[in-house]
């Protein structure tokens, strides 16, 4: 800059054109870093000189600088208003590049947020929602054109909860109801020169599996206590050396003991199931199996312990194809779902167990004329911990496994189950049928992947 302060950098810091038509002999002197550098500057011998900013929105980007030497030409006002159009111009094309540079930035991160699997809602400073990604309207099943420009509050149902949320970089979760379902977000918050920056994630279903966690245990404690208080209060009684107890009330006693004994072997026995099928380190064994003479086994050991005013009948053909299966697994379903159907059997009635051939497989069906399920509840009683509604079962207890394990071990046995209200014509439905299908033995034995595993 030959002008220093008066020349390049006075025009970029000021924003204002400098035209010097003649150069003055002490021009150099102020724009040199020192005597040679004035020297050179000189021997250039420069006439005139101007300069004019570069400038859009208010901001100067830069200059143009045109200088004249061996020609003699004196800058003129005309050169100025060519050189001022020059640099409109120049401004002009320096602009649209940057917002196309900024446009495609905004692209890439509008296509970088489409891709995430965390809701991003992006609102400015007056807290209108700028950006609604794919996975925000995945969560919450609100469409991006009817979030994008209106304000959040009217937006996003709750939102006083959000916007409650701190900055302090610790995601909170945040209750919601959007279209009658209740949702559970964790929001992280961001602020922004353009605004704020909400991320959030769907944490519904682990707070569901955390609730139905903490429902199972006291679930769990409950059932244990039952047995427990009859199996001590038995045991006091059969101890207590001032009662002269009649050979059939020790017995009684005694039988107490044992069968409580047995239910809560059963119990831990569930969880200790429910949890190797979770781990996937219970042992599958497929071999060829005689379905006629394990259900035989199933119906018979179950008709010792029937409750009062409970029937337990078989329906199968005389004959049977064996089935592809493991013979201890297919036993405990079927065992849970005689069980289940006569405990919710309270007032008693008839279950029914029939057995068919199908085209490939077996199907098993246990029918009971209890309290039934309703229909929109029959693909959740196969959850882990699900359990009805207490008052839809009066009270019954269970720990919510039972069919859980029925629903895992006949999916290891390549079959299916599945469940279907009873409804006779001109009648309410009236209890459950429980359907089974496990392949028949036509196929190589298989091992199971924890005995490939294993060898």
């Amino acid at each position: 800059d030959p002008l220093g302060e008066r020349g390049i950098a006075g025009v970029i810091r000021t924003g204002e054109s400098r035209l010097v038509a003649d150069m003055p002999p002490d021009a150099f002197a102020e724009g040199a870093r020192d005597e040679i550098h004035e020297q050179l500057l000189r021997q250039l011998g420069l006439r005139s000189f101007l300069c004019v900013p570069i400038s859009a929105r208010g901001q100067t980007l830069g200059a143009i600088t045109f200088v004249t030497a061996e020609s003699g030409r004196r800058f003129s006002d005309a050169d100025l208003r060519a050189a001022e159009e020059l640099a409109l111009r120049t401004a002009a094309v320096i602009e649209s590049a940057q917002l196309y540079e900024e446009v495609e930035k905004r692209a890439r991160a509008a296509r970088a947020l489409e891709t995430i699997a965390d809701g991003v809602m992006l609102l400015d400073r007056d807290e209108r929602v700028l950006l609604w990604n794919a996975a925000a309207e995945a969560m919450t099943g609100l469409r991006v054109s009817d979030v994008l420009g209106r304000p959040a509050r009217e937006a996003l149902p709750g939102y006083e909860n959000v916007a409650a949320v701190g900055v302090d970089g610790r995601p909170q979760t945040v209750p919601l109801e959007v279209n009658g379902r209740e949702l559970w977000l964790s929001f992280s918050v961001v602020r922004v020169e353009e605004g704020t920056v909400y991320a959030f994630r769907d944490l519904t279903e682990d707070r569901a599996l955390e609730q139905m966690r903490s429902d199972f245990v006291a679930t769990v404690s409950h059932e244990l206590r039952t047995p427990l208080a009859a199996i001590y209060g038995a045991a006091v009684t059969l101890r207590r050396p001032d009662l002269d107890l009649a050979e059939e009330l020790r017995d009684r006693l005694l039988d107490i003991v044992a069968d409580e004994s047995d239910r809560l072997a059963q119990i831990v026995n569930d969880v200790l199931l429910a949890s190797h099928l979770d781990s996937g380190q219970l042992p599958i064994r497929i071999e060829t199996v005689d379905a006629a003479k394990v259900t035989e086994i199933v119906v018979d050991a179950a008709q010792t312990h029937l409750p009062e005013g409970v029937t337990l009948t078989l329906d199968a053909p005389g004959s049977l194809p064996p089935v592809a299966a493991d013979e201890q697994q297919l036993r405990q379903v079927l065992v849970n779902l005689i069980e289940n159907a006569v405990k919710y059997s309270p007032d008693g009635g008839p279950v029914e167990v029939k057995v068919f051939r199908g085209e490939r497989c077996v199907r098993w069906a246990v029918s009971d004329r209890g309290l039934g399920i309703p229909p929109s509840e029959r693909r959740r009683v196969f959850e882990k911990f699900y359990r009805l509604d207490p008052n839809m079962t009066r009270g019954i207890g269970g720990t919510g496994l039972g069919l859980y394990i029925c629903r895992e071990l006949v999916r290891r046995l390549d079959g299916r189950i599945w469940v279907e209200g009873n409804t006779a014509a001109g009648t309410e439905s009236k209890g459950s049928t429980f359907f089974v299908e496990i392949p028949v033995a036509e196929r190589p034995v298989r091992a199971s992947p924890a005995e490939k595993t294993a060898a």
